[in-house]
């Protein structure tokens, strides 16, 4: 609820357990004073929450309407593209690693997951407050709205070595899923391909990264390029 609140969403309703200390401070909390809030009592609270132990607070959001996409267009813009990322947690971390450095917005494929799932939202540790989602959108409807992007693909050999590559902006970061890579069809609007050097060390013992880490290393690469690299900060 506060990642929410800091960003300037709304809850709808507000709900949280009587006689706990939260339902206390809520009592108390000037940012809630013209919301709603119901004390409820730890069983109800346990069929709120998707969670194996129910918090003390629980907080219903609306969903916002995303403005269109062709009107985060910006000349230094970088978008992420998520092609038929299944897993929540993958998913999660690459909504949390675009609001840390800076990308204009997450897009995900029509076979991703659902970028509002329980999973997904804990995953991303607050970060979907903080960012543009689009779902169900395919890369050709991107290329649309982003004429004027490069469109990179994320591809564990073959590409061009993120390292030492000159990348431009605007530009659309596509991460497909862990084991089948990017699908035929983002591959055939894909621009240019890039491939994240690992360590000889690491010889056969570890193929490729995950989705998540691979986006989240893309992105700090573009941001650290662009001169957005985070100089202070939490460390996750």
């Amino acid at each position: 609820m506060t990642a929410g609140l800091a960003a300037g969403w709304r809850p709808q309703a507000v709900f949280v357990v009587a006689e706990s200390a939260a339902a206390r401070a809520a009592a108390d909390d000037p940012a809630l004073a013209d919301l709603p809030v119901y004390p409820v009592t730890d069983k109800v609270a346990a069929k709120i929450t998707t969670l194996e132990t129910a918090p003390d607070v629980i907080a219903v959001f609306p969903l916002l309407e995303a403005l269109p996409l062709a009107s985060l267009a910006a000349p230094d813009a970088v978008a992420v593209y998520a092609d038929g990322i299944a897993d929540p947690g993958n998913m999660g971390t690459l909504v949390r690693a675009a609001v840390a450095f800076g990308a204009a917005a997450l897009i995900a494929s029509p076979n991703s997951v659902d970028l509002f799932s329980p999973k997904c939202v804990r995953a991303g540790m607050g970060a979907v407050f903080s960012l543009p989602l689009y779902a169900e959108i395919s890369l050709a409807q991107v290329a649309r709205a982003w004429p004027e992007a490069t469109i990179y693909g994320l591809v564990a050999h073959g590409g061009a070595a993120l390292d030492v590559v000159e990348v431009r902006r605007p530009a659309v970061v596509c991460v497909g899923a862990e084991r089948a890579g990017l699908s035929a069809g983002a591959l055939g609007a894909v621009h240019e391909m890039l491939t994240i050097p690992l360590a000889p060390a690491a010889g056969g013992a570890v193929e490729s990264l995950n989705a998540g880490v691979a986006g989240a290393i893309a992105l700090y690469e573009f941001a650290r390029r662009s001169g957005r690299r985070p100089t202070r900060g939490k460390q996750a």
